[in-house]
């Protein structure tokens, strides 16, 4: 681990994947997989729409429907329309209902060993932080998280209209947490170039949380890991590496 220039203040985390662990959708995919069976369309289709749908999305960008329907439920009625499979208002409120499905069951049950994680270091006095891409149906259960109250400060891309590796979405969280990035380290498992545009920012120690990555995508472990100046194979790792 490299040496700091300045005492570490603030700890920023990514947060699926990196302190919470989705699962699969019925059926053992993900959600465009799931989508696709509700629907009765192609998979790929949905894939391919979704992959050009979700930058707009996640960076606030998409509106509502004239009728007041959220921008994920608009999308997938614009897509079904599109693909010849119509949906029922029906069909959009269970979508709807499951759309958070496997984040709901994440955020409402952490696991302990993040809590302890979390505990121990503001117990050291460090301020913690949460920047995310994510959008609005996907985090409906936050506000229940047992997580939340151990955060001074969250940054959710939607809503702050700009997502990682964007050096505003970093400044962000910063001014949130009123700390400088060479006095902040960032933890992140590597998605969207996170690491990447931590260094970027300035944040004094990007770290690399293994645990997603290492059993969703070994093969990418060594690219992710020169993204990084260091990594934890699990986050309690963390608490002696930040210790002075």
């Amino acid at each position: 681990m490299p040496e700091r220039a300045v005492p570490l203040d603030a700890i920023v985390f990514d947060l699926l994947f990196t302190l919470v662990h989705p699962g699969a959708y019925p059926g053992g995919t993900g959600r465009t997989g799931w989508l696709a069976r509700t629907l009765g369309v192609d998979a790929a289709d949905v894939a391919t729409r979704w992959d050009a749908f979700e930058p707009a999305l996640e960076a606030g960008r998409a509106g509502a429907a004239a009728d007041g329907l959220a921008p994920e439920l608009a999308w997938v009625r614009a897509v079904a329309a599109d693909l010849g499979s119509p949906v029922t208002d029906a069909d959009l409120s269970r979508i709807d209902a499951d759309w958070d499905l496997t984040r709901r069951e994440a955020l409402l049950a952490p696991p302990p060993s993040t809590t302890e994680t979390l505990v121990a270091l503001r117990q050291r006095g460090l301020h913690l932080g949460v920047l995310s891409n994510t959008h609005a149906l996907e985090l409906r259960a936050w506000d229940r998280c047992p997580l939340a109250p151990l955060f001074d400060a969250v940054a959710f891309s939607h809503e702050i209209g700009v997502c990682k590796p964007d050096p505003a979405a970093y400044a962000r969280i910063l001014d949130r947490l009123g700390v400088s990035a060479a006095s902040a380290a960032y933890v992140g498992d590597g998605g969207s170039n996170e690491l990447d545009g931590a260094r970027a920012a300035g944040f004094g120690l990007v770290v690399l949380a293994e645990e997603a990555p290492a059993r969703l995508a070994p093969h990418d472990l060594p690219r992710l890991r020169a993204q990084a100046d260091t990594s934890v194979g699990s986050l309690p790792d963390l608490v002696p590496l930040l210790d002075p």
